[in-house]
């Protein structure tokens, strides 16, 4: 395995994975999973294990599935919105900082910030280290 150390490849990358992300999203066949290398590894905030399928989702499938059953536990996809403020590429890592808008699962409006930290192997994404106010997040579903 080789790292990806051209940062704006990665950049473009990213940016190709979020466009297609979006799509998948709103319900239109689009293959995030051509994006992901067969090792990753996506992070969540520990406090995310008890509400759904862990805080980390290691290999293809438990990534695959985690945008697939655990999103859709806690948004209505279709209505998700993400607003990018800004992105950072330095050797195989992209930092991006952007906003999520969405309904709830239970129709109630939702925006939180996220920071996100993408590793790049072999022109793929192999690790993801996802932070946001989980506080925030879980006032919708415990209040």
């Amino acid at each position: 395995m080789s790292s990806s150390s051209d940062p704006q490849q990665n950049k473009t990358l990213l940016l190709a994975f979020q466009k297609t992300l979006a799509k998948r999203l709103r319900g239109e066949n689009a293959d995030i999973g051509a994006f992901f290398h067969k090792d990753i590894a996506w992070h969540f905030p520990k406090s995310t294990a008890e509400a759904a399928s862990g805080s980390d989702h290691y290999g293809i499938d438990a990534v695959m599935a985690m945008f697939g059953d655990d999103v859709g536990q806690f948004y209505q996809q279709d209505s998700m919105t993400f607003h990018y403020h800004s992105m950072t590429a330095e050797d195989d890592r992209v930092h991006l900082h952007f906003s999520l808008e969405a309904k709830t699962a239970t129709g109630e409006d939702y925006y939180n910030d996220y920071q996100s930290l993408f590793r790049f192997a072999d022109g793929k994404i192999i690790e993801v280290w996802e932070y946001f106010d989980t506080a925030y997040l879980f006032s919708f579903f415990n209040g």
